[in-house]
């Protein structure tokens, strides 16, 4: 018994390390897939407001009155997914920060040269609060190849083409073509537009290393497009309509590159829970695993244990009958034993407890069989 328990314990400590290893990197990987589409929750919201400050800059910028109430009811967005979680990814702080000084800067409610220079914190905090969350959620490569290519995209790249763009045309409606600063910020939106392009273009190519779904081509193609043409409506600023024109080419910009970054989160959110539905499977079937292991464990030692306590139960009922008088004869030569013949069981009572007719009966019996 001891041998066997001993024996079993050998076999058995292997795979409890195997399973508690490879249940504490599932684990790990949930934790992580958990991050990671709290990030794109976060991260819908988060670039909605940015692009409600940089039109609210824009606007405040030409003196035509910023929509204070769009940028409030982003920010009521962003706080909802805030308070929604216990703060995964560690920017709850940040936010406060970011919503602070948001509201400090829709109070002032600067106008002119002075929006430029009001609405450029606020902006900037809310560009680094994506950055923030692309680096606290740890997002890699595992969920799919095109992974971690798309939350850049998302959390990094169109986030600085919307910000460029609205620099680009804050400073168109205050300055000339030729203004120093804004020859600058389209050479800052012209890169991060290309960047973006590329980034996502390349993944469709054969032999990339990572492969970005062909559904986001078409809102891509858009995206460039607009930026493009914001570009060329700066660069004609002092031809007749020029303001007019990049008046339409912002708000093209802006509504193209919210719907790029909407079609590559969800495109991410897609892979993510494929990914987590990967972990969970793996999970389940280790715990399967293991309870086959169990139990395949306990059937080898009641095998080893029963048949040992099997012939005790039939010697104990041999020696209960030989108590009891009983001894079975064994068989001989010619055969089994033989059964003895039936006997009246009144013969087997004492001579005086005998009934007084059993004498007499037997006394003619026997006179019968003499003659």
């Amino acid at each position: 018994m001891f041998l066997t328990a001993l024996t079993l314990l050998v076999l058995l400590a292997p795979v409890a390390y195997l399973f508690a290893r490879t249940w504490g990197a599932t684990g790990a990987a949930a934790t992580d897939a958990a991050a990671e589409r709290a990030a794109v929750a976060y991260a819908r919201p988060a670039t909605t407001l940015l692009a409600a400050l940089v039109d609210a800059q824009y606007n405040a910028a030409r003196s035509t009155g910023a929509d204070t109430a769009g940028v409030r009811a982003a920010v009521d967005e962003v706080n909802a997914v805030d308070r929604a979680g216990n703060d995964p990814l560690q920017v709850r702080q940040r936010w406060t920060e970011v919503a602070h000084e948001v509201d400090r800067t829709l109070n002032q409610n600067p106008t002119g040269q002075d929006a430029l220079r009001g609405y450029a914190v606020p902006i900037a905090l809310t560009q680094a609060l994506l950055g923030r969350i692309a680096d606290s959620s740890r997002i890699t490569h595992d969920p799919a190849p095109g992974s971690y290519q798309l939350s850049q995209v998302a959390l990094r790249g169109l986030p600085d083409v919307i910000v460029n763009a609205g620099q680009v045309s804050a400073l168109a409606a205050q300055a000339r073509a030729t203004d120093a600063r804004l020859v600058v910020a389209q050479d800052r939106l012209t890169r991060a537009s290309s960047a973006v392009s590329t980034g996502l273009r390349a993944g469709t190519e054969p032999g990339a290393d990572y492969v970005v779904g062909l559904n986001l081509l078409g809102p891509l193609d858009e995206f460039s497009a607009a930026a493009d043409a914001l570009n060329q409506a700066v660069t004609a600023l002092d031809a007749p309509g020029g303001r007019e024109r990049v008046d339409g080419a912002n708000a093209l910009v802006k509504t193209k590159a919210l719907g790029l970054s909407t079609a590559v989160l969800t495109a991410f959110d897609s892979q993510l829970g494929a990914h987590a539905g990967d972990i969970n499977g793996q999970r389940r079937l280790l715990v399967l695993t293991a309870l086959v292991a169990l139990l395949a464990a306990a059937g080898l030692l009641w095998l080893r244990v029963y048949p040992q306590s099997a012939p005790e139960v039939e010697r104990s009922e041999e020696d209960s009958r030989a108590r009891h008088g009983y001894v079975p004869e064994e068989a001989g030569p010619e055969g089994p034993p033989r059964i003895p013949d039936l006997v009246d069981a009144r013969e087997l009572l004492p001579r005086q407890l005998a009934p007084a007719g059993l004498g007499a009966q037997r006394n003619r019996q026997e006179r019968d069989d003499r003659r």
